[in-house]
């Protein structure tokens, strides 16, 4: 048997919506495909995301709370819950049928409101986090901070305080919605929104939580971690649901975290293959030589021909960055090799003197041997 969402993500029954996300963050950051080395760790993450969606929606937690897991699975599976929760009301069937998609869509068009099925979402809101070249490579774990509207911790986003009384809305007169009617070349037809005084609520309230001002939404400064994955391009956009605004009866929207890679002063990035420039003393170029080349990931030992010219280009398989979402697979490193021409200033006399004697080649010269002459700088 399936474990329950509950224990899935480790939390008790009475798990408030923030303890579960704190704990669907855990989880992930463990899971994640991209970061964990778990054979499993796909079908677990799926699994926990799962869960969390269930259970930080109010209205599904509800009706999972009230079947049980495997009545709610079962439905899942079907396409929806069946029609025996038809409760009477129009738009609950839309809601509960197996083709609360397709009706409910329907009902919004000709009836001119949202169908229970539709629920509202805060804003989807949108943040920005710039990591170094190395961390690009490792991955890390870093953490964002930002300003969102939250629900007022005064009074627990209902936006007003325990005691206040309540009174029928005078608007809609406790229904929740009002009916307009308009005439058409179709003739008259009935459109069903929901009540501006109340929002849907049904009824006012004596008065107001004076932190929100009644609300129930609060801006606060918050601090989430996040999970940079290794090989993450420059420009990425990762979503965290739930993490948005929120809204008063309503769900949180989503949070967009996009990522953006700092210039290195050393590598140059493409995808996944990395540019290095490496400068070669010239007689290392002449007589060739081993070298240990930087790489983001350490040191790697590479082979200079004799010979080498300024502008050679070297290739070290699986020496550039990660691929992101690909499991221990590596681009290349192009290591572009620089020979500097020295400063006369920088040579001492007898140098000097063998580059001369170098730039005048002649047929004593050649006998003489100009290399072994280079071997003795």
């Amino acid at each position: 048997m399936n474990k329950d969402f509950y224990d899935v993500l480790g939390v008790g029954r009475g798990a408030t919506t923030p303890e579960i996300k704190q704990a669907y963050r855990k989880k992930a950051a463990q899971y994640h495909p991209d970061v964990s080395s778990d054979p499993n760790a796909e079908e677990e993450f799926k699994k926990i995301k799962k869960a969390k969606d269930v259970l930080t929606d109010p209205p599904l937690r509800k009706t999972y709370d009230q079947v049980g897991h495997s009545q709610f699975e079962q439905a899942q599976k079907q396409g929806g819950f069946s029609n025996t929760h038809f409760s009477g009301n129009t738009s609950d069937f839309f809601t509960t049928s197996n083709f609360s998609t397709g009706f409910g869509n329907l009902f919004e068009t000709f009836f001119g409101g949202p169908s229970r099925s539709s629920s509202r979402r805060g804003k989807t809101l949108t943040t920005s986090l710039e990591v170094d070249l190395e961390d690009a490579y490792f991955g890390v774990t870093k953490t964002i901070r930002f300003t969102r509207p939250e629900s007022c911790t005064k009074c627990n986003g209902a936006g007003h305080p325990s005691d206040a009384k309540t009174i029928n809305c005078s608007t809609c007169n406790g229904t929740g919605t009002v009916t307009r009617t308009s005439s058409t070349v179709l003739g008259q037809i009935q459109q069903v929104a929901t009540c501006s005084t109340c929002n849907g609520e049904r009824v006012s309230y004596s008065k107001n939580c004076n932190s929100c001002s009644g609300s129930g939404i609060s801006t606060n400064k918050t601090e989430l971690p996040f999970q940079v994955p290794p090989g993450v391009l420059d420009g990425t956009i990762f979503l965290y649901e739930g993490e948005g605004a929120a809204l008063k009866n309503g769900a949180n929207g989503d949070l967009k975290i996009m990522v953006s890679i700092k210039p290195h002063s050393d590598f140059k990035r493409e995808g996944s293959t990395v540019y290095y420039s490496y400068e070669l003393p010239f007689q290392d170029a002449v007589f060739g030589t081993k070298i240990k080349v930087p790489t983001l990931g350490g040191l790697s030992e590479l082979i200079i021909p004799p010979g080498t010219q300024s502008g050679d280009i070297f290739t070290l398989s699986g020496c550039g960055m990660p691929q992101q979402g690909r499991k221990k697979s590596f681009g290349n490193q192009i290591t572009k090799v620089q020979i500097p021409t020295p400063h006369p200033s920088s040579l001492t006399n007898e140098q000097k003197k063998v580059l001369k004697f170098f730039g005048k080649p002649t047929e004593a010269n050649i006998k003489s041997g100009i290399f072994d002459k280079l071997k003795e700088l």
